[in-house]
């Protein structure tokens, strides 16, 4: 279903363009086109998630197919994942709470036979059953069919939600982590108090070419789950960058696969990879992690625009090879792309600790610092300032 290489994302990227428009508007709630037999959505977030291809570009591409009104809906959608990452960012207790309550949860839960039930496909729910084996054999949902999964694991089988958003991140080749966890919310309904998302039998049936059974009942009543804690605003920090060519020397996390290519700076020395012992906040399956590998090597090898670029890759002893790149280069001064929650933030305090004689310079891409400002409250004040956002593209 997915091929991790560079050209792949290229490739789909141009050949949905012309989709981003009416098409996405009417189908994308369809979890396949029922005329077509294909996927209804662009299939490109196992590349977005990495910025193998970054949204800037993609929304560059969609504005001059179609423009502003005729693509609104894709548009949005591009945006979904920029907001969530914005008002996670803000809230980084969110995430720091999520991770504890879920280690804490599947130690309790690991050898109950109703959790194992659901993560190897033996529920009583035969479609669920179905989306479980896609999941780990394809390392992806539709995003409908992932709200059915949440609604129906929080509401229908009783599980945990953090224990759900786990599952999905373990396999998922696009597991975005606020994207994510905050869509586990939302279905929960604690993101947006008292308003959780219900699975729905009728709407199940409508959307996907799925039968239910007459004995595969939902929990279609369900009330909200409650959380006793409100999380307060942090204010953002961002770092904007004057000049690009001023980077000698850069670290490339692999959340930022591409950020040489785009701010166009080929003339520097990177490092890049990632420690797999500590790229661990959850037990990612073996295809995410060849996914991402794979996906770093072909951006690199088979783009031109890194022809003559230095660049150092390791996964199995990354603090080791990157000891030696210090080293050998004599390095006093490293430029580090922001990263958002997630395995990242870890490893850059993990490296900048290791190494206090090194002045190391944080940067934010200028679109993240345009978008950010408005992903302080809901979605629909954030969409009231997409005009805006896409102006300063």
């Amino acid at each position: 279903m997915f091929t991790s290489s560079i050209s792949e994302a290229e490739n789909k990227l141009i050949s949905y363009l012309p989709n981003t428009g009416s098409y996405y508007e009417r189908k994308r709630n369809y979890s396949i086109d029922f005329e077509t037999n294909k996927n209804t959505t662009s299939l490109l977030s196992p590349y977005i998630r990495y910025r193998a291809i970054s949204e800037k570009n993609i929304l560059k591409q969609v504005l001059k197919t179609h423009g502003p009104i005729k693509a609104e809906k894709y548009i949005q959608e591009i945006f979904w994942r920029t907001y969530w990452k914005g008002w996670l960012e803000h809230r980084p207790e969110v995430y720091t709470d999520y991770i504890i309550e879920k280690n804490k949860l599947y130690d309790e839960f690991k050898n109950k036979k109703y959790y194992l039930n659901a993560v190897n496909a033996n529920t009583n729910l035969s479609f669920f059953n179905n989306w479980v084996s896609d999941l780990k054999n394809n390392g992806y949902l539709h995003n409908h069919i992932r709200m059915w999964f949440s609604s129906i694991w929080i509401f229908t089988l009783k599980l945990p939600w953090q224990l759900g958003a786990d599952f999905f991140m373990q396999n998922l080749l696009d597991g975005d982590t606020a994207s994510n966890l905050l869509s586990w919310r939302w279905c929960a309904g604690i993101h947006t108090k008292g308003k959780n998302y219900i699975a729905r039998k009728e709407n199940i049936e409508k959307y996907s070419n799925i039968k239910l059974k007459d004995n595969e009942y939902l929990n279609e009543t369900a009330e909200p789950l409650f959380e006793n804690k409100d999380y307060n605003i942090t204010e953002l920090e961002t770092f904007e960058i004057t000049n690009p060519n001023d980077i000698n020397y850069i670290i490339i996390p692999t959340d930022e696969i591409n950020i040489l290519r785009d701010l166009n700076l080929n003339k520097c020395n990177a490092f890049g990879g990632y420690p797999k012992e500590d790229y661990n906040d959850h037990n990612f399956s073996n295809n995410i992690l060849d996914h991402i590998k794979n996906l770093v090597l072909s951006c690199y090898k088979d783009d031109n625009f890194y022809r003559d670029t230095l660049i150092e890759i390791s996964f199995e002893n990354y603090y080791e090879d990157l000891d030696r790149w210090i080293i050998k280069n004599n390095i006093n001064t490293i430029h580090l792309p922001y990263v958002t929650q997630g395995n990242w933030k870890k490893i850059y305090k993990k490296i900048i600790k290791k190494y206090p004689n090194i002045n190391f310079i944080k940067f934010n891409r200028d679109y993240d610092i345009n978008s950010w400002i408005y992903s302080k409250k809901g979605y629909f004040k954030f969409k009231q300032n997409i005009p805006e956002i896409i102006s300063n593209l």
